[in-house]
């Protein structure tokens, strides 16, 4: 009899909580794909940018417009990018836990203060239902989704040295 009253206990933690326990399971299931793949993730968009801004120099050089456009890994985590002018570009690209961040500025003509009028982009990384992770950008509405490491580099290079309203979400 002295059992009774904790297996009613049981059913009744079990009822109420089941809903609340699995989703902490899938939470922490894609933080686990997160935390795996985010950084692959990452590694592969600094590639993508890095082919994006060399492809960029390139197409550039010799005309009036070419300048010095670098690409710098300042940490594991962080990508700087610069252009001189035409424009000037201030940038770091910044993987933190399940984000990527894009912090910079940018301006017609020659370097101007790069302290000034700064902007800050966050893409966050989601796992879909089939494990898949993909990046948003939490600042378009409906949010954009980037499934490939391309796709997003190619949006943030668009950010950086041509108009911020093309949508390449993929």
């Amino acid at each position: 009899m002295a059992q009774e009253w904790i297996e009613t206990l049981a059913e009744d933690i079990k009822q109420k909580n089941r809903e609340a326990a699995l989703d902490y399971g899938r939470t922490q299931h894609y933080a686990g794909i997160i935390s795996t793949l985010g950084k692959e993730f990452f590694v592969a968009v600094v590639s993508c940018l890095r082919e994006n801004v060399d492809a960029l120099r390139s197409r550039l050089q010799g005309d009036p417009t070419s300048s010095d456009t670098r690409c710098d890994t300042v940490k594991p985590d962080e990508l700087k990018i610069e252009r001189a002018r035409f424009p000037w570009v201030d940038a770091r690209v910044i993987h933190r836990d399940d984000t990527i961040a894009l912090d910079y500025a940018k301006g017609l003509g020659t370097m101007g203060d790069p302290a000034l009028d700064r902007k800050t982009r966050i893409f966050g990384f989601h796992v879909a239902s089939d494990d898949m992770l993909y990046v948003e950008d939490a600042f378009a509405e409906p949010p954009d989704q980037y499934q490939q490491p391309a796709d997003l580099a190619r949006h943030i290079t668009e950010i950086l040295f041509g108009a911020e309203g093309s949508t390449t979400a993929k």
